[in-house]
């Protein structure tokens, strides 16, 4: 497995410090993908310099910009992802998140199907442009705290086998997991779609090794799924450059 941790640029230096493989950036703040190219060009300059690559994506589509609802502007959503996907590729990207749980909710009254079928359409037409530009776009689930649709492995699972595309895939995210109480076996089940992985210490929604946390129950599952790639630490941290070195050895003694 590979180790990353979601944060912004500015901590890269630290994390190949520490010997992460990667970092994980936010679309919105790193492929600014409603800006213009010479914004992006002084990005492209940061990452170019450092030592690690942003192979992953999170943060993906703001609030404002709906997938769900009487207010999709598709037009708006295709060229934001296009753009997204493209500049991810440049710098070195390779998978985009999508959680964004503000541009999915469904409003009260809002008919369930309907909400599922316009995130399929999204996510047909996101498939057109992460497949032009060599990227794979991961269904997270959030949970019913922050979310109302999609909220567990099974559902990212059979939305990604009802778009059948090869650029979309499941995500499994332990936090999610597990305050949806989801079983472990989800992640098996998921195998042959999941393409990353979200970690936390899920009580406090934490660094890994915070607390007396057990992840035997997660790893065991993501080696039974036989899942070798990419584990982003998705969470809240006391002491940032003491904490990463924390998390990453915690993880590694579960591997």
């Amino acid at each position: 497995m590979r180790f990353g941790i979601c944060t912004s640029l500015d901590n890269v230096n630290r994390l190949a410090e520490v010997g992460y493989d990667y970092i994980e950036l936010g679309v919105q703040r790193a492929l600014i993908p409603e800006a213009d190219e010479a914004e992006f060009q002084k990005i492209r300059e940061q990452v170019a310099k450092a030592p690690l690559k942003p192979e992953s994506y999170s943060g993906f589509i703001p609030g404002d910009l709906r997938v769900v609802g009487d207010t999709v502007d598709f037009p708006r959503l295709s060229g934001y992802v296009e753009t997204a996907c493209r500049r991810a590729n440049e710098i070195g990207g390779e998978i985009i998140v999508y959680g964004s749980s503000g541009s999915r909710n469904i409003a009260e009254g809002y008919s369930r199907e309907r909400a599922l079928s316009q995130i399929a359409e999204f996510l047909d037409m996101a498939a057109d442009h992460a497949e032009a530009h060599n990227m794979t776009i991961v269904i997270e689930p959030i949970c019913r705290r922050e979310g109302n649709i999609l909220k567990t492995v099974a559902d990212g699972l059979a939305m990604a086998k009802r778009v059948n595309r090869k650029g979309i895939r499941a995500l499994a995210d332990l936090y999610h997991i597990w305050q949806e109480k989801e079983p472990m076996q989800n992640i098996v089940d998921a195998a042959e779609w999941l393409a990353h992985v979200h970690i936390a210490e899920p009580v406090k929604r934490s660094y890994p090794g915070n607390d007396d946390f057990d992840f035997t129950d997660f790893f065991a599952a993501l080696r039974k799924a036989g899942y070798d790639g990419r584990v982003s630490c998705e969470c809240q941290f006391d002491n940032f450059d003491a904490d990463v070195e924390t998390a990453l050895k915690t993880m590694k003694a579960y591997v």
